[in-house]
């Protein structure tokens, strides 16, 4: 009977053990096989907050637009100040109203000038001398003789008849002295005389600026400036000026309703031209041979180095800096 107990109790350690070696197997840990699933699908993950940042900073950079230019702009320019004493310009030769001869010996006419109190240098205070309303030739040896041919674009012919010769003083700027006694208008006569057409109590406007080339500074600000006689803009009368161009959409138009100049600003690199004309208070206007004047030919190179450095509007050149003073000897002991 002892055996049997004994038996049957060792029957049941077997049992229990086997038991436990059972639910040891179900909680061990997978194998290698069925981890590597996991693992590759971790690694091949990607990190989408670093893509966008990256895809969003390359698009902003590529995309980035350049400021748009300034608009052309015409504006009023503070003129000069008058300088002290006021120049003296005359026109000695030809004598107002008088004949130079015919065409063979007007050509070779010497245009003789009269100027005091105003110191002409190369390429800096001058004299403007006009024919007509042709552009006008500065003139920096005012004591030097000008023959009617050099006041003569190329391709342009002298014509038998009544014509107008304008002389004033000029900064080296180019903007025009418009003091008293600055300037003299005459007129003469090439071939026979005949009635004058020209009526020197009427308002008449002279073309001056801008012409030619205008580098840099001068194309930058475009100087606007003219010379009137008989008037001075102070009865109502207005100079209109209109200026247009490849660079610009549409013209720039306006009007001068005092006596001093203006500057075109922004104006895009390229050829223009510039008309001026004479208007009575209505904006009717003005008959006359020196009262409209279109000038062409004018070219405009903003970034362009300027060659002549005092060409544009603006001061005068500044006097040289004077030397610094030499340090003091050290103090003997």
């Amino acid at each position: 009977m002892k055996t049997t107990v004994s038996f049957v109790g060792m029957l049941s350690l077997v049992v229990s053990a086997f038991a436990c070696g059972g639910a040891e197997t179900e909680v061990k840990e997978p194998s290698q096989d069925e981890a590597k699933p996991a693992e590759t699908t971790a690694t091949k993950t990607p990190e989408p907050a670093a893509t966008t940042a990256a895809t969003t900073t390359a698009t902003t950079t590529t995309t980035e637009a350049k400021p748009a230019p300034p608009p052309p702009v015409v504006e009023d320019m503070k003129p000069s100040e008058d300088p002290n004493p006021l120049p003296s310009v005359k026109i000695t030769a030809p004598k107002n109203d008088a004949s130079v001869g015919d065409l063979a010996k007007a050509k070779d006419f010497e245009i003789k000038l009269d100027v005091k109190d105003w110191a002409t240098v190369e390429k800096g205070p001058h004299v403007h001398l006009i024919l007509d309303d042709l552009p006008y030739k500065a003139i920096y040896d005012t004591k030097k003789p000008v023959k009617v041919s050099e006041l003569l674009p190329a391709g342009t012919e002298l014509k038998e008849g009544e014509h107008t010769l304008v002389a004033f003083a000029s900064r080296a700027t180019h903007e025009s002295v418009k003091g008293k006694g600055a300037q003299q208008l005459v007129t003469f006569w090439v071939g026979k005389k005949g009635k004058s057409t020209f009526d020197p109590k009427k308002p008449h406007v002279v073309y001056s600026r801008p012409k030619g080339e205008n580098k840099g500074a001068m194309g930058k600000e475009l100087l606007l400036d003219f010379y009137l006689f008989g008037t001075a803009l102070d009865k109502g009368e207005k100079v209109k000026y209109t200026i247009a161009g490849a660079g610009l959409a549409t013209p720039l138009t306006g009007e001068f309703t005092t006596w001093a100049p203006k500057v075109a600003k922004n104006l895009p690199k390229g050829d223009y031209e510039v008309t001026v004309e004479l208007v009575d208070k209505d904006g009717k206007p003005l008959e006359g041979p020196l009262t409209k004047t279109t000038r062409k030919g004018i070219s405009v190179d903003p970034e362009a180095a300027a060659s002549d450095p005092h060409a544009g509007h603006g001061a005068e050149p500044a006097a040289p800096a004077a030397a610094p003073a030499p340090a003091p000897a050290p103090a003997k002991k």
